[in-house]
């Protein structure tokens, strides 16, 4: 597999090699990735199953900072894009230092992508301890906008900057065909699955999953009063 890193092309794009913005994509620019190849910014492989396009206007950067949620913790290093990623398949490529692993065991690292939604939903890969390295491959598409590592244990969140929504509550869950929900003033409630695919919407107190396979999704819930509650629903 044929492996580039990224210089400076025309101006259009630019990257650097440390903590901090390491890409950016102006406006009117794009990076073409062949399946048969790679790019690696600083640390992170990004390895397509088809051709990719990352196009403008985009910045990527490197983050020194754990990602902390309660008592759990990512390991100190996280890559956040300012613009969704969307739609990609193929190989994810996480390089780590021993140095940034906050006392987490290796064999226990799983990969963390952060959805559309604003909710951490983790993959378990492959492991390699000699090279440091988390791996894993999508083979159906996924988006994301953050990129770390932690335990499996690690249920990572990210809250919503709106605080006025304490009188949302769904129930039941977890449920085996359908949620109801109680909002003042509700204006809507979307669905989306682990890979941040919308699978769910209503604008009515309840909303059907019977059709949807077991597993976990998020229901992301707006008001009119603009308070919005991101809630993991568990379907039996």
């Amino acid at each position: 597999m044929k492996k580039y890193i990224l210089l400076l092309l025309l101006g259009l794009l630019s990257t650097s090699f440390c903590y901090g913005q390491i890409l950016t994509i102006k406006s009117g620019a794009s990076i073409s990735i062949a399946p048969s190849s790679s790019i690696v910014l600083d640390g992170l492989e990004i390895a397509p199953s088809n051709t990719y396009v990352l196009e403008g206007i985009n910045t990527i950067s490197r983050s020194a900072t754990a990602v902390n949620f309660e008592n759990n913790s990512s390991i100190s290093r996280s890559y956040n894009s300012s613009n969704l990623v969307t739609s990609f398949t193929g190989t994810l490529i996480f390089s780590y230092l021993e140095e940034e692993l906050n006392d987490i065991d290796e064999n226990e690292l799983v990969m963390q992508l952060r959805g559309e939604d604003n909710n951490w939903q983790y993959y378990t890969g492959t492991v390699d301890e000699i090279n440091n390295t988390v791996s894993y491959t999508f083979n159906d598409a996924v988006s994301f906008k953050s990129i770390t590592v932690s335990t499996q244990e690690a249920s990572l969140s990210v809250e919503d900057a709106n605080t006025e929504n304490d009188n949302i509550v769904v129930y039941p869950n977890p449920t085996a065909d359908r949620v109801f929900i109680k909002a003042d003033n509700l204006l809507q409630a979307e669905l989306f699955d682990i890979n941040g695919r919308k699978v769910g919407f209503t604008k009515q107190n309840e909303l059907n999953m019977s059709h949807l396979s077991i597993g976990s999704y998020i229901l992301r819930i707006k008001t009119e009063k603009k308070a919005v509650k991101s809630i993991k629903i568990i379907k039996l």
